[in-house]
């Protein structure tokens, strides 16, 4: 009895796993979320580990403020993935099938592949990728 309730909690740990890593484009990823103030972060994610330039620091994210609410989601952590798989290390032709309607253009000597329209005051998801691979994965609420 003992070893299959230590198998269920067992099983329940690794379906879990997913849910909180996962990249929500346009919304957010790390269970923080576009909108939400500094306290709901720190409730959700915990003491940062640094902080600067408007940014709380974690160990798989960093979160940009603006008027004490979240505007940006970045990682550059391999375990933060879309449900479509997509995230860092994948490869921009996989960026591309998950997301047909992705815009990829040059940017900073890297390519960067948006979701969204790039519109002031709309929500995007950048995909960075350089020498093919997504190197980092961005949600935010552009300026």
């Amino acid at each position: 009895m003992r070893r299959a309730a230590a198998a269920a909690a067992f099983l329940a740990l690794i379906l879990a796993l997913p849910a909180g890593a996962a990249i929500r484009p346009q919304q957010g990823m790390a269970g923080v979320w576009l909108g939400m103030s500094k306290a709901q972060v720190r409730t959700k994610l915990g003491r940062p580990i640094g902080s600067g330039g408007g940014r709380v620091y974690y160990a798989r994210v960093w979160v940009g403020f603006r008027l004490g609410r979240v505007t940006e989601i970045t990682t550059t952590h391999t375990n933060e993935r879309t449900r479509s798989g997509v995230g860092v290390d994948s490869t921009g032709a996989a960026v591309r099938r998950a997301y047909p309607s992705v815009v990829c253009a040059p940017s900073g000597g890297f390519r960067r592949c948006r979701l969204g329209s790039g519109k002031p005051g709309t929500r995007a998801t950048d995909f960075m990728i350089g020498h093919g691979r997504v190197l980092q994965v961005t949600v935010q609420l552009l300026p």
